[in-house]
């Protein structure tokens, strides 16, 4: 067996791969991330030292206001009281300029915050990063989500970009979870790599979505059910609301004149407050359901803008632009006035509400306001919040994308067929379809979680189908992490990100995995029944020769056949099941200790084997692991080595 790196890259399509760097010439991220993070702090500290001048004078010029007036006051010179005007407008003013200048510094400690997160994540000191949002519902049970860590503090969602909006976070878990089909990666790729070389606009939507105060999904879902209900106020209260106070102030005129009896302006006042109190049992349930989303729908109004600017080239990035923007008026203005209008509502909640409620009906006027901006408006909010979660999640792979600049984009292109194991390079990465193209073939693949100094790429392909890559080794050498690295590569490409490898082909494939299975206590299943029930669940999911075209081939990546049952009998179970996988519509790759589980008529002429290995240190006491990927069967074991160096020993030995 050859041991030199270049005779197992000509001998096997799983084979190393030299380091992969980014392009010539392009700038470092982390240097990037560094030296952004430094410019942000000393501007952080400039504009601290700002606001507190700013808040010094201003409190020095109220004072000053305040003396001026006085001496004024006190010596009768009504040209000295008059010219407290003078300080008052510089305090005015300086209390813009305060509010101003908080707010830039706000945003300044933001975008240095994220700067130093992007430090973290490319050191993949996860816990440097926030703590990670809780995982989907969906995610519960699925067929990969868990064994491939994509969500959890690290995981797969920490190192993408930020995702701050509910709209955002749930369309990236639907790309994840659930990829979209092969012919709509090409747009998001695109999308992608446009975002990727626009670092300050990243920056700035990030930021601007890290400061919207967050807001509960159910919150926003009722929020946009108000948005579109058909539920409007009926014709008599616009009657209610502009005829009462019209007649009561004609009543209050003519008292005045003494023309009417004083009692006549205060029935009407007795009649609106009746008025007043039917339909604010009403409305205020009303206001409740378009007020779910505030602050939050309040604060979207600049990373709205931020977006609307935006000339995008990408025809994905045109389409969600274009969606926040309307002929006659664009997202950001149409919620800044529904948030305006909101702001109107929440004196209902103020000791000033019955002094507006009762003599000008405040809030018939309120329902009738927001019933008119519904009418403009509500039907086109959902797509604007669904542009909104596009443009964040194709952001948050952007950012990995420029995270990872050596990474690759698998590139569109049909099903060609691939060369066999020997026969030369693998054509440029692609998603293909169709049985011709049914083989996952990767140059350069690495594992994205692991440190990219740390991290040791592999070249590995599987397919086509009726054949599975049985890959053996021993404890520690790296075959979980190369089935993940398969998975996470497959999950990231069909999402429309980069994956980390040099090149990559993938068909368009379903992805399940078995890797990580346990017991469950409370549903009375022990740990081989919830084996066999995970594996049974991944026969359904392959499809047969003869089934629908629409039903998509399977890949799947299974670790240690039947862990939870002797050795004999696990291998009679795992020659089974991957004797039913040859045939079916489905490639994959199988790790396993057992040195003999391809020894079988009907399953060794389909078996491609590869191995990690270890070696052993001169002393016979230590272990090193290369990670490499070998032709061939695992000729070393570690077992009792490993549990030597814990100090398992028996006495003697």
């Amino acid at each position: 067996m050859p041991d030199e790196p270049g005779a197992v890259r000509e001998s096997v399509r799983g084979s190393v791969t030299e380091e992969v760097g980014g392009p010539p010439g392009a700038p470092d991220p982390r240097n990037s991330y560094l030296r952004r993070a430094q410019e942000l702090e000393a501007r952080t500290d400039e504009l601290s030292a700002r606001l507190l001048r700013l808040g010094t004078l201003r409190i020095v010029t109220f004072l000053a206001v305040i003396g001026v007036w006085a001496a004024g006051d006190w010596t009768n010179q009504g040209w000295l009281a008059l010219a407290a005007v003078v300080p008052a407008a510089v305090f005015l003013f300086q209390v813009r300029s305060y509010r101003r200048t908080r707010k830039e510094l706000r945003r300044t400690r933001m975008a240095g915050e994220l700067a130093r997160q992007g430090v973290a994540r490319l050191d993949r000191r996860w816990e440097d990063l926030p703590e990670p949002a809780p995982s989907p519902p969906e995610a519960e049970g699925h067929r990969y989500a868990a064994d491939l860590d994509l969500f959890g503090r690290a995981s797969l969602w920490a190192l993408l970009g930020p995702v701050q909006t509910p709209m955002g976070r749930g369309l990236l878990h639907r790309w994840l979870l659930e990829p979209s089909p092969a012919r709509e990666v090409p747009g998001r790729q695109e999308a992608v790599k446009e975002l990727a070389a626009a670092p300050d606009r990243r920056e700035d939507v990030a930021v601007d979505g890290a400061l919207v105060e967050p807001v509960a999904r159910e919150k926003l879902d009722q929020f946009l059910d108000w948005c579109t209900d058909s539920d409007r106020s009926e014709p008599t209260m616009r009657f209610w609301a502009w005829v009462l106070p019209t007649i009561t102030g004609l009543l209050g005129v003519a008292d005045l004149l003494d023309l009417v009896p004083t009692a006549a302006w205060i029935l009407g006042l007795v009649v609106q407050a009746a008025v007043a109190h039917h339909w604010g049992q009403r409305l205020h349930p009303r206001f409740a359901r378009a007020s779910s989303g505030v602050p939050g729908i309040r604060q979207y109004v600049d990373l709205f803008a931020r977006w609307e600017g935006w000339n995008a080239e990408s025809p994905l990035l045109r389409k969600e632009v274009g969606q926040l923007n309307r002929d006659d008026r664009a997202a950001s203005d149409a919620l800044a006035s529904l948030g305006r209008t909101l702001h109107l509502t929440d004196i209902r909640l103020s000791l000033a509400h019955p002094f507006l409620a009762v003599p000008f009906l405040w809030d018939l006027h309120m329902g009738l306001a927001l019933d008119r901006w519904r009418d403009r408006w509500g039907q086109d909010v959902p797509g604007w919040m669904e542009a909104l979660g596009h443009l964040e999640a194709l952001s948050a792979l952007a950012t990995l994308s420029a995270d990872h600049p050596d990474w690759a984009f698998p590139a569109p292109g049909g099903a060609a067929e691939l060369p066999e194991p020997g026969a030369g390079p693998v054509p440029r990465g692609s998603i293909g379809t169709g049985e011709a193209g049914l083989r996952f073939s990767a140059q350069g693949l690495g594992h994205p979680l692991i440190p990219p100094d740390r991290c040791i790429r592999n070249d590995v392909a599987l397919g086509p189908p009726g054949t599975v890559l049985l890959i053996t080794g021993s404890n520690m050498s790296g075959k979980s992490t190369l089935l993940r690295s398969i998975g996470l590569a497959v999950v990231l490409a069909r999402a429309g990100g980069p994956v980390c490898a040099r090149d990559l082909h993938l068909p368009e494939v379903r992805l399940f995995t078995s890797m990580r299975v346990s017991d469950s206590v409370e549903a009375g299943v022990s740990f081989f029944m919830a084996e066999l029930l995970r594996l049974k669940a991944l026969l359904d999911a392959a499809p047969t020769h003869d089934a629908p075209a629409s039903e998509l081939p399977l890949l799947y990546l299974v670790d240690e056949i039947l862990q939870g049952t002797n050795s004999e009998e696990r291998q009679v179970a795992g020659r089974r099941l991957i004797r039913h996988l040859l045939g079916r519509r489905a490639i994959g790759a199988v790790t396993t200790h057992d040195l003999e589980l391809h020894r079988d008529p009907r399953l060794e002429p389909h078996a491609e084997l590869v191995h990690l290995r270890e070696a052993v240190d001169a002393d016979g006491k230590g272990l090193t692991f290369d990670y490499l990927l070998r032709p061939g069967l695992a000729t070393t074991r570690n077992a009792l080595l490993l549990a030597e160096t814990i100090g398992l020993t028996e006495p003697g030995e």
